[in-house]
């Protein structure tokens, strides 16, 4: 039975609590002042088994207070959150606001009010949430539909999960290495199994709204290594309970033979190839492409490109080149779950929506958060995110994924007579001022005569292979994608994370189809 997370009752009067801290730090100065108030918990559990058992058990709780006076963005947080020590530090730090911020000659921001949103639209896991008659003191809470409530989660129900999955994993690995005796295989080093669950919640209050949002997301992850250091992984994670802490037993075995075939794969002579990449490395390629060149902090600092190729109207990749960075994705095509970087929200109040950040090889206007939308006036796209409370917010990305073709993963293989097929992500680096990026992959499949061999192909030092290129280059070099089932048009969208500037880290999937370049530089 599928049903939505809910508020934790717990927060409720420090809820109950911030529409008053909101009108202590600007009551009186509704004309020339903007201010909010942000709410953030964090709870994490996690097992994993291998050779050495741990355990993650962790919590998380901070506040925020923001005001924006003359176009100048000032802040406080605190993770001590009685009524008294919040009532007198909204009341300090307005004082102090009062003091630097002067004279007011910049006009004040004007919040969006819920008849803005519901103009702008909004996404069908977000409006279908929302109260009839909202007003500004309608306390709504958005929650993710889940068929395990995360509150049911615990160490024990995790430990028994990732224990079971890797007794499962060295068995077939036992019989694996029985079934081919005159192989001479050696067992693998460790298998390690890693289970995680991690809820979110937020709540923002400013003048208009009230929201707040419960986000679980949860991880499965298996890992087999070799005794020459080569792994094997599978990963299944995303916004939703425990439903999708799970490996089919398809997965189970392809991460075992893979581990083997690994330590017999080949070192790939470096050079230029055609390459299709799977979902996995699509989405670090997109993240990297005019992800990180198109996040309007970097725009702001001088540091992207992109400012100037769309003010110069310079075409960056062909017809096939379309990129989108949306938050709100809670179901992909025959996945009932989101992917782990989605929210309703973002940081700043702002609600989530699609946003295309690369049209056809033609760049749109960049992703924001408040300051570089104010400062561009360019629309706000809810991309504002910080690491956690005690961190400072930037424009970052959320799902970062290509835009599906029209032809199937064969066909693909079909058009290749030699090239390689890359599946298995190994990291990505971009330079948003120079415009070019590497994007790891683990290892090579070679395509041979339209079709799989089989033979995998590791970098020219044994380790993993980087595909790396000018960025303009590589999106002129699309031939063609796969298509998507999900009726909404989104892709697949793997687990994942970005660093950033002082490696502040957040949750970004990215994903997208099976892509065909005609040739990558491969080594």
């Amino acid at each position: 039975m599928t049903t939505r997370t809910t508020f934790p009752q717990n927060l409720q009067p420090l809820r109950e609590l911030m529409p008053t801290l909101l009108a202590q730090l600007e009551s009186g100065h509704e004309q020339d002042w903007y201010a909010f108030v942000w709410l953030e918990q964090t709870n994490r559990l996690g097992f994993t088994a291998a050779r050495s058992e741990n355990t993650d058990l962790s919590s998380d709780r901070g506040m925020v207070f923001r005001i924006m006076a003359n176009g100048v963005h000032y802040e406080r947080s605190t993770n001590q959150l009685d009524a008294a020590h919040l009532q007198t530090l909204a009341k300090a730090f307005r004082a102090d606001v009062e003091q630097q911020a002067g004279v007011i000659t910049t006009p004040a921001y004007r919040p969006t009010t819920w008849a803005d949103e519901c103009a702008a639209g909004m996404g069908a896991e977000t409006l279908v949430q929302l109260p009839e008659d909202l007003t500004t003191a309608t306390e709504v809470t958005f929650g993710v539909r889940c068929t395990q409530l995360p509150e049911a989660t615990s160490m024990k129900g995790l430990s028994t999960l990732a224990r079971d999955l890797r007794t499962s994993l060295q068995q077939r690995a036992s019989e694996y290495i029985a079934a081919h005796a005159d192989a001479g295989l050696q067992p693998f080093a460790d298998i390690m199994v890693m289970a995680r669950q991690q809820v979110t919640v937020n709540v923002f209050v400013d003048r208009e709204k009230n929201i707040a949002q419960v986000l679980p997301t949860t991880l499965f992850y298996a890992m087999a290594a070799t005794a020459t250091g080569h792994t094997s992984r599978e990963v299944m994670g995303g916004m939703g309970g425990l439903e999708i802490a799970a490996l089919s037993e398809q997965q189970q075995q392809d991460l075992i033979e893979l581990g083997f075939k690994l330590n017999q794969a080949q070192k790939l002579v470096p050079g230029r190839y055609p390459v299709i990449t799977g979902p996995d490395v699509t989405g670090v390629i997109a993240h990297e492409a005019f992800g990180h060149t198109q996040e309007g902090d970097t725009w702001m600092k001088g540091r992207s490109i992109a400012k100037d190729l769309r003010e110069q109207q310079i075409r960056v990749g062909n017809d096939q080149a379309s990129i989108v960075n949306q938050a709100d994705v809670f179901a992909m095509g025959d996945d009932t779950h989101g992917t782990n970087g989605s929210y309703f929200f973002d940081h700043e109040g702002a609600l989530a929506r699609p946003q295309v950040i690369l049209d056809r090889g033609h760049l749109s206007a960049p992703m924001t958060d408040l300051a570089s939308a104010l400062h561009f006036n360019a629309p706000r796209t809810g991309n504002g995110k910080r690491e956690s409370w005690r961190r400072p917010l930037m424009t970052r990305q959320t799902n970062t994924y290509f835009t599906p073709g029209d032809q199937s993963v064969d066909s693909l293989i079909g058009m290749v007579d030699y090239g390689f097929l890359a599946m298995q992500a190994h990291g990505g680096m971009e330079d948003p001022k120079g415009g070019s990026l590497t994007a790891g992959t683990s290892y090579l499949e070679e395509i041979k005569d339209g079709k799989l061999t089989g033979r995998l192909f590791l970098g020219p030092a044994g380790g993993h292979v980087e595909l790396s290129d000018p960025v303009f280059d590589l999106l002129d070099k699309i031939v063609a994608k796969s298509s998507t089932n999900n009726p909404d048009g989104i892709p697949e969208n793997k687990y994942g994370g970005c660093g950033k500037y002082h490696k502040e880290v957040v949750s970004a999937g990215c994903g997208g189809p099976f892509i065909l370049w005609e040739n990558v530089n491969c080594g």
